[in-house]
């Protein structure tokens, strides 16, 4: 990356839900998913976050465009802080943020053509109908997909072309942000690689900064320069890609690499995989002091009394353990 300067910069973000209750004299209960998370992201740059379902990476991806507003924290684009904005102060920067939804199908209106599927956005920026057409037309080729697949509806293209449609509606406006919400755990494995890489050349050409959320380690070892790992609404460990992958340290991230599938059948009959014991806390009652303990090998004392704060253990490497970093 030449440009040192973040495009958009988290700082303390917060996401909280009010939670149904059971009982109606019983107190407002409150469901935790995002509690306090930090990153940045620059330009041409893909920054995924991982961790396992219910640990809030939807929620971070939603918040940072603002179809949430946040409870607490900032979040700084292009050095403005649009955490708070509304209406017509936050309408530009619609523009300039758009998503990737994971589920191909329910993320388009089944009474929409393609066409207008992927002009809406143009529209709601009020741009004159000569150029949303060449727009659209250029996207569609862009995508993959022919100009005669224009006039049809979502129901009679597979997920793969569905997917497709998708990313041409998110590329509309020509962002510069793209939160990429497990785009591709919908689709075949065939398809994965044609989409992902799909993805990586338009980053290439357009210099555009992705938040690429998944579950799959492998893959997002495959697109992402820096990874942050996730465990019930916190961040518990960030580093570069190849750093994360040769020298994890927290317990929950050595836990999800050893369930990446190795290829070499010799090296993996040899892999001891980590199954973690317990289930994952509530997010609306977690457990005090640090979110991983009640299922971490290494848990001592002061892992019950206070969270730990995220450290940087070596350049570029963040680590949120009281264990891992005094080791």
């Amino acid at each position: 990356m030449t440009e040192t300067a973040p495009l958009l910069s988290v700082r303390d973000l917060r996401m909280w839900f009010s939670a149904e209750k059971k009982d109606i004299f019983a107190p407002q209960a409150v469901l935790k998913a995002v509690d306090g998370v930090s990153f940045d992201i620059r330009r041409g740059e893909t920054f995924g976050l991982v961790g396992e379902s219910g640990c809030g990476k939807t929620t971070v991806g939603r918040t940072v465009v603002r179809l949430y507003k946040p409870r607490e924290g900032r979040i700084l684009f292009g050095g403005v802080d649009i955490a708070n904005l509304s209406g017509k102060d936050l309408a530009p920067y619609r523009r300039r943020m758009q998503m990737i939804f994971q589920d191909p199908y329910a993320s388009l209106d089944p009474r929409m053509t393609v066409e207008s599927i992927i002009a809406e956005p143009l529209k709601l920026q009020h741009v004159p109908k000569l150029e949303r057409i060449a727009r659209v037309w250029e996207l569609i080729d862009r995508v993959g997909l022919k100009r005669d697949h224009l006039n049809r509806y979502p129901h009679e293209f597979s997920g793969g072309q569905r997917q497709r449609i998708g990313i041409a509606r998110a590329l509309a406006t020509r962002p510069e942000f793209i939160v990429c919400d497990e785009p591709i755990s919908a689709l075949d494995v065939s398809i994965q690689a044609q989409v992902i890489n799909m993805l990586e050349e338009m980053q290439e050409e357009m210099h555009m900064a992705y938040l690429f959320i998944s579950h799959d380690l492998s893959m997002v070892s495959h697109i992402s320069h820096r990874v942050g790992v996730m465990y019930l609404g916190h961040l518990v460990e960030m580093a570069d890609m190849a750093e994360l992958y040769q020298h994890h340290l927290h317990p929950y991230t050595t836990a999800l690499m050893s369930a990446v599938p190795i290829a070499d059948p010799v090296k993996a009959a040899t892999t001891k995989r980590i199954v973690l014991q317990g289930d994952v806390p509530t997010p609306i009652d977690p457990p005090s002091g640090c979110p991983f303990r009640t299922r971490c090998a290494y848990c001592t004392k002061r892992c019950s009394e206070a969270l730990p704060e995220m450290k940087e253990v070596s350049p570029g490497h963040f680590l949120a353990c009281h264990v891992m970093q005094n080791a």
